[in-house]
């Protein structure tokens, strides 16, 4: 069989390597980055919002239940139904889940939210700011608060070859430009070039192609939305 290698973190990658399996592909699980859970949150008066955003299943997976307990009155706005399903395990009252990316979260929350409101954005450290500049250029006034960080996580050669076991590698997924990043630097750091001589990539967005080498990126495959299944049709 086909030979998918899997670099996002824990617990995606065996949830997706579950996936990659019942597709009749050979899953590699080699996580490059790795979440952390931000504990020291801060205090939230939930009185003064309007609404939550939730960017990513992560931003709600690690949240304490002394955290979310004075939240779940309000409604929240999820950017998908990975992160929605999260989101009402943690107790969060998701009212939509349509919007699919950050820009598309930012216009049903303009579409569906009072203007001049305060919108409370659940995220990850690691980020880019097309919400927090969205809501802000629409008249909103998000605040921020970081649930968890992403840091990479780098195999030892041992580990990578009980993973990869010296043979080449079809394809490659590759879910955020960190992990586009760090596996740049672990084939490097590694000397893998021939295991993925001939491997395509498969990115989340088309942005992962600035992030890789040219050779590669003309090789990389972009999901049609920025969501797992898309990337998983591309197989």
């Amino acid at each position: 069989m086909r030979r998918v290698l899997i670099t996002r973190p824990e617990p995606g990658s065996s949830k997706t390597a579950s996936k990659v399996l019942e597709m009749g592909w050979t899953p590699l699980v080699l996580p490059l980055t790795r979440i952390e859970p931000l504990t020291d949150l801060p205090a939230i008066d939930p009185v003064e919002f309007a609404a939550i955003a939730l960017t990513s299943p992560n931003s709600a997976r690690y949240l304490p239940v002394s955290f979310t307990g004075s939240l779940k009155a309000l409604p929240a706005y999820a950017v998908g139904t990975a992160t929605a399903s999260t989101a009402r395990k943690a107790g969060l009252n998701v009212v939509d889940e349509s919007a699919g990316d950050a820009a598309g979260l930012c216009r049903v929350i303009a579409e569906q939210v009072k203007p001049g409101s305060k919108i409370l954005i659940l995220c990850g450290r690691v980020r880019r700011s097309v919400l927090e500049q969205g809501l802000r250029e629409t008249g909103y006034e998000p605040l921020l608060v970081e649930t968890y960080d992403t840091v990479p996580l780098r195999p030892s050669v041992d580990e990578a070859a009980a993973v990869l076991g010296g043979t080449p590698v079809d394809t490659v997924l590759l879910y955020s430009a960190l992990a586009a990043e760090e596996f740049t630097r672990f084939v490097e750091e590694q000397g893998a070039k021939e295991t993925f001589a001939k491997a395509r990539f498969i990115g989340i967005s088309a942005r992962i192609g600035s992030y890789l080498p040219e050779k590669w990126a003309a090789r990389l495959l972009v999901a049609a939305e920025p969501n797992e299944e898309a990337m998983l049709s591309l197989l």
